[in-house]
């Protein structure tokens, strides 16, 4: 059967730009231009919509492929800002019997809404298998990239799944040829075939920039991801060069760095600006300054940003502690404003087991770079408070640390952010845990319940009940300043 349109189906998660099925779709009108597409997002529809929704979408377009697109697949971000966190603190640690009712009852209908979310999601598959059964069924997104095998169990016979970049998989399915050097997974006779990706995709020689009115003609609700309010997403490049334990990124796209054209970028934001009126971008990296090899590349980019002459302010996760002179200013020059800095830990030796790759010595002399430069955004400062080998005496180092940060850019500047390691299977930090005892080898990650979300999350005793509590306060007291309230209590506590 030969593939003559296309409609891909956004499965609702939050109101985040759709910065992958924008790239994919774009790919596929420059490389088979013959190809119709539509872009339906089922994060407009109330549930009880969703279904009526999809039907009327493919009996409107026809298409000959389904395309289905699943960003998120857990039920938490264990970081200060998750409510789920908050319960699942309140109920193990609080000594307030109502409260730990309140979270327990709370903290129960989150896991059975997620639940329930994600039947929806695969019985809107399987909808367009039984109602049109001609249809090509494919699925792809963030969350087939980390549980491929797994979520491809639970498709349709004939659905293929592509885990990861989608460009040359896609093109193969179009035109009908084999797939099985691709990371994909296909339901055949009831069993998962599962395909081995040989080449990462050439995003330096393949990567142009985004025909932005010809996905507005496609994707009727794009508008609605341009207010002044939303960040667009840019992709600046892919791969990550660390190894960092509790970290699937490489996994899934590849621990080579490919980036796209400095010109590429510059050319997309300028777009966008211009033409959509666009003005907050989010490079949507690993870290969009991944290491003192990528340098030249980085500053080109910003170079071509400045040269435009864009008013744009943007933001990305940033590793600055190789960053020079030069680029400090370009940084800032070109519209840097907001600084996310995932340091994890605020002492060196746990840094190191980590292995994120970073030392602080260069560190503070990037910050100090950054203020000379005249950077006067706000910075976070991601924070995980007990992570494998914490003891109450790295929390402190790791106190002083961010207090050593304040005193370079001002304390009003500094938003620590507390989070705790999600253990993402396929990582050192799931093995980890496995042979300490802290999860069964055959633990399923998406089999989820009250009790298997917090083995899921690394917060151990003895530091586990210290750090819970003064999180739980700080959430109730400071909701506005809780990560200096954290550090504040535990600096009490351990001292």
């Amino acid at each position: 059967m030969a593939i003559k349109s296309i409609l891909y189906v956004r499965l609702k998660c939050p109101e985040i730009y759709p910065s992958s099925v924008i790239y994919l779709a774009d790919w596929v009108h420059k490389k088979r231009p013959a190809i119709k597409q539509q872009i339906v997002d089922m994060a407009l529809f109330d549930d009880l919509d969703e279904k009526r929704a999809l039907i009327d979408a493919i009996e409107e377009h026809q298409p000959d492929a389904v395309a289905f697109s699943w960003r998120n697949m857990q039920p938490f971000s264990p970081n200060e800002a998750d409510e789920s966190l908050y319960h699942a603190l309140t109920f193990y640690h609080s000594k307030n019997p109502i409260k730990r009712a309140r979270s327990a009852f709370s903290g129960l209908r989150m896991v059975l809404d997620y639940n329930d979310r994600v039947k929806r999601n695969f019985s809107l598959i399987h909808l367009v298998n039984r109602k049109f059964p001609k249809k090509k069924i494919w699925a792809g997104g963030p969350a087939f990239g980390l549980f491929l095998d797994l979520m491809a169990e639970r498709l349709p016979e004939g659905a293929v799944a592509i885990g990861g970049e989608g460009e040359s998989a896609i093109l193969k399915l179009i035109d009908g040829t084999d797939l099985l050097d691709e990371k994909v997974a296909m339901k055949l006779d009831g069993k998962v075939v599962l395909g081995e990706k040989k080449e990462f995709f050439p995003l330096w020689d393949e990567s142009t920039p985004v025909d932005f009115q010809y996905i507005s003609e496609i994707f009727p609700n794009f508008a609605n991801y341009l207010r002044k309010d939303y960040e667009v997403a840019i992709q600046t490049k892919r791969g990550c060069p660390y190894k960092c334990v509790f970290c699937a990124y490489g996994f899934i796209d590849g621990y080579t760095v490919r980036f796209r054209k400095p010109e590429v970028i510059a050319s997309e934001a300028e777009t966008l600006v211009k033409d959509f009126g666009v003005n907050k971008i989010w490079f949507c990296d690993s870290q969009f300054y991944p290491s003192k090899h990528s340098l030249p590349i980085v500053e080109k980019t910003l170079d071509e940003l400045i040269d435009r002459n864009l008013d744009i302010r943007w933001s990305s996760y940033l590793r600055i502690d190789n960053v020079t002179e030069s680029l400090a200013d370009k940084m800032v020059r070109s519209g840097l404003r907001h600084l996310r800095l995932s340091i994890t830990s605020g002492c060196q030796p746990i840094v190191d087991w980590l292995q994120i790759g970073m030392k602080f010595d260069k560190f503070f002399d990037a910050c100090r770079l950054m203020k000379t430069a005249g950077y006067k955004g706000t910075i976070n400062l991601d924070l995980s408070l007990n992570a494998p080998h914490e003891t109450k005496a790295t929390i402190l180092e790791t106190i002083d640390t961010v207090e050593r940060i304040a005193d370079i850019f001002g304390k009003d500047m500094i938003r620590p952010f507390i989070i705790f390691l999600a253990i993402q299977p396929r990582t050192t930090l799931a093995k980890y845990a496995i042979e300490k005892g802290f999860l069964k080898p055959d633990f399923n990650p998406l089999s989820l319940t009250p009790f298997s979300i917090r083995k899921l999350i690394h917060n151990p005793p003895p530091l586990g009940k210290p750090i819970g509590k003064a999180l739980i306060k700080s959430m109730q007291e400071h909701p506005d300043n809780i990560g200096w309230n954290v550090l504040e209590e535990l600096k009490k506590e351990f001292s």
